[in-house]
């Protein structure tokens, strides 16, 4: 066959391409498995972290969110004992600037206090609405009270609000539409677990 032929390049170029489709395909096959299991871990990471549990071993971690939350069918407010509180928790999913923003939130059982929250995964840029993970944003929600209005996430100042009663956290310089989608996620929230509970 003529190399330079279109039918060559043609048969070349299927040839390869269905020989990187296989490889794809197995190695995609080979690691389902892991990636449910590390899908199965974060989410356990996130919900132990939203209620200020977390514990560093990956068995560990599994074993505790299995402990304090034997079924993982059920409600979709969970409710969990951490020490002599009852809190409930759940997952959401929320639209942020760029895409659904995932995680877990916390509340006490009067829907007074976010105990914690977390992020399991989100769209947001780097550097800027991304840091919605991070500690420092993530820290500020913990045993903040919850206002007539919910958690109000203030344009970011460059520093964080360490004020747990006056129901305002501090968002992200240079990321003011995540931070609004924060807020909106947050109120939507709290207001679901209100409605659950006929409050």
């Amino acid at each position: 066959m003529n190399r330079e032929s279109f039918s060559f390049v043609v048969v070349f170029t299927f040839i390869v391409a269905f020989l990187f489709v296989i490889i794809i395909a197995l190695v995609d096959n080979a690691t389902k498995n892991r990636v449910l299991q590390n899908q199965k871990l974060v989410t356990a990471q996130a919900f132990l972290n939203a209620i200020d549990a977390a514990v560093d071993d990956e068995a560990e971690t599994l074993a505790e969110f299995s402990r304090i939350f034997p079924s993982v069918e059920g409600p979709r407010i969970k409710r969990a004992q951490v020490g002599n509180e009852t809190v409930l928790v759940k997952m959401f999913s929320g639209q942020g600037l760029w895409g659904t923003v995932t995680g877990v939130i916390a509340v006490d059982e009067t829907v007074e206090r976010v105990v914690g929250l977390d992020i399991i995964s989100h769209s947001e840029t780097p550097g800027l609405g991304g840091r919605i993970e991070e500690d420092w944003f993530k820290g500020q929600f913990r045993n903040e009270r919850i206002g007539d209005e919910g958690i109000i996430v203030r344009k970011g100042e460059g520093g964080l609000d360490d004020n747990p009663d006056n129901g305002l956290v501090d968002g992200i310089t240079g990321a003011s539409l995540t931070s609004a989608a924060m807020e909106a996620i947050v109120l939507d929230e709290i207001n679901a677990f209100r409605e659950e509970l006929g409050k």
